[in-house]
């Protein structure tokens, strides 16, 4: 028995264009699971820039926000300073204002230039040359005049200083999937900054470049920080403003 190869008209036969075609595929597949390998690469490389994007952020703020410390009542920049956290207080607003009268104990009403538009409820502190104390807005700010919620305990000269005070701090915390992050928080709230951080250290130096506890002597805060499966450890250091 014969067996007959299939042909068109212009000799071309069915084995050979099952052939092409079965070559076709296969350099489909090829092409396409190339594809896919740059697909995820891209991916994966997008991933990286946006963690390395949001890691130069996240440090800058850290920066911006550090460099703002400024001492309150306590007398120090730095209100709690350990490995895991540091907190502060800051005018991250920008406002300030002037006391055009003396204040006197037990005074609730504060004659000031500028204060418009401050919050009810937020922290302000009052500043003489070597004094301060911190109080807090009763009512929404008037441009001559600031109401607190609690009398002043003590007197202070006209020309005093008063800047609203944010509560800042960071910390090793988790995000909302559970994963550890440095936490940032404003007054009462708390969100991730630098994500998938997989290490955080905080030291403090003195003015010579010394490690030191006391807060009253802490002039930098070094930042150590491992982020993602990186060995890489990033170090950031930040001199306090002076005093």
């Amino acid at each position: 028995m014969t067996h007959r190869l299939l042909c068109n008209n212009r000799g071309v036969c069915l084995a050979e264009l099952m052939i092409a075609l079965t070559a076709g595929a296969v350099v489909l597949a090829a092409a396409m699971q190339s594809l896919t390998h740059f697909e995820r690469r891209l991916s994966a490389q997008q991933v990286a820039m946006g963690r390395h994007q949001d890691l130069r952020v996240g440090l800058s703020i850290i920066e911006d926000e550090l460099r703002l410390a400024d001492a309150g009542a306590s007398g120090t920049f730095l209100l709690t300073a350990n490995q895991q956290e540091v907190a502060f207080l800051a005018n991250l607003e920008g406002g300030t204002a002037v006391l055009t009268e003396a204040a006197h104990p037990g005074q609730l009403e504060l004659c000031v230039d500028g204060g418009a538009d401050w919050t009810k409820g937020k922290r302000i502190v009052l500043c003489a040359e070597d004094d301060c104390a911190e109080t807090r807005l009763a009512h929404d700010g008037q441009r001559k005049t600031l109401s607190v919620s609690q009398p002043l305990d003590r007197a202070f000269p006209a020309g005093s200083k008063v800047w609203q005070a944010s509560y800042l701090r960071y910390y090793l915390g988790k995000d909302g999937r559970g994963r550890p992050a440095l936490m940032r928080q404003v007054d009462g709230g708390a969100n991730p900054l630098i994500g998938e951080t997989s290490s955080m250290r905080f030291r403090y130096l003195d003015r010579d470049g010394k490690p030191t506890e006391e807060l009253s002597l802490v002039a930098r805060v070094r930042l150590e920080l491992g982020v993602g499966g990186e060995q890489r450890l990033i170090v950031k250091e930040v001199g306090l403003r002076a005093i």
